[in-house]
């Protein structure tokens, strides 16, 4: 389809986040991204946010000084990260962000013992942009390492069993728009269970990867500018807990959307 002069401005810059939300619910991306209805932060958002502040920061400092931060005192960085992102969220009834607060400080502090030492750093929260197969793209790299690696840090609630294909294709957009990557990756994911677990999965983008984004952002486009969406309720994130759109979804869609 050929986009008519009206539908020219709709998608014109795309991001790896963007895309994995539209793949998941084309309603949702419509909500967030097409309308701009805010998005409100969930205890998952908020967390994940503060853990990955401090680290930041520990990091940024590290490529002049060569040395990491003390473990208390990036734990006390997340203390103050928290404290501003709990003010945003509506907690639900099972949760305590009491609790969820202790997490973050083990998750951060076994970070910081445990990998932040081998990690010698080249760039952090860098912002790229550049055109991959004709469309305009953004993002921002977490991390890239003096090897040219780019390290992504993500929280889960459970431990991954392998790289998920989203994770894969933003890693691979961001080695393309990315000066000095090297095409080599690593995921550090932080996994929220009753004993804070770390898992480390190093990949390469591969031929195929490349392949992905070379033809998922062009068809990505094309069907946002459709303006033709569905929601997606069998998707594993389509639930009052993870989904602040869900009222507005349920009113102007029907159904229900699910608990949890």
């Amino acid at each position: 389809m050929t986009p008519s002069s009206g539908q020219a401005g709709i998608a014109e810059v795309l991001s790896p986040s963007q895309v994995r939300c539209f793949m998941d619910c084309q309603v949702r991306w419509w909500f967030k991204y097409r309308i701009k209805i805010p998005d409100q932060p969930t205890s998952k958002m908020a967390l994940g946010r503060a853990i990955h502040a401090p680290l930041a920061q520990n990091f940024a400092q590290k490529i002049d000084t060569h040395e990491d931060l003390p473990s208390f005192g990036v734990v006390c960085l997340f203390r103050e990260a928290w404290a501003m992102e709990r003010e945003q969220v509506d907690f639900r009834d099972d949760e305590d962000p009491h609790e969820l607060e202790c997490c973050g400080e083990a998750l951060v502090a076994k970070y910081m013992d445990q990998v932040a030492p081998r990690i010698e750093p080249a760039a952090v929260e860098t912002r790229v942009e550049g055109e991959i197969a004709g469309v305009r793209l953004q993002g921002w790299v977490d991390l890239l390492d003096v090897h040219g690696c780019i390290i992504d840090i993500k929280t889960s609630a459970r431990k991954p069993s392998g790289i998920d294909p989203e994770h894969r294709f933003q890693i691979a957009t961001y080695a393309q728009l990315t000066p000095g990557a090297s095409g080599e990756a690593r995921l550090d994911t932080l996994v929220k269970t009753k004993t804070p677990n770390l898992v480390t999965q190093r990949f390469s983008v591969s031929a195929q990867d490349l392949l992905a984004v070379q033809r998922l952002y062009p068809l990505a486009q094309q069907a946002m500018r459709s303006e033709n969406f569905m929601p997606n309720r069998l998707s594993l994130s389509c639930s009052r807990r993870n989904c602040s759109y869900w009222r507005r979804c349920e009113r102007e869609l029907g159904g229900e959307v699910p608990e949890s």
